[in-house]
């Protein structure tokens, strides 16, 4: 199953708010909040914050059924 805490995690990291978010998409709160928990985003919506925030397009996809080590791991090192 899919899980926006790898990416809800970047964002804190990176200081970025929701307000940020709804800027850039230029859509309503609650359709950010609707995104962050259970809608998803766009591919549109992705690019966007990939290139403004250089988040890390595995944040958008983290399937945390298949981590054994956690969310904040790479399993590759």
């Amino acid at each position: 199953m899919y899980s926006n805490k790898y990416l809800k995690a970047y964002l804190i990291l990176k200081d970025v708010r929701q307000t940020d978010v709804t800027l850039l998409l230029n859509k309503s709160i609650s359709t950010v909040r609707r995104k962050f928990e259970n809608l998803g985003f766009t591919q549109s919506d992705i690019v966007l914050l990939h290139d403004k925030y250089d988040i890390p397009l595995e944040a958008f996809f983290y399937d945390e059924t298949k981590d054994k080590n956690g969310f904040l791991f790479n399993n590759n090192k």
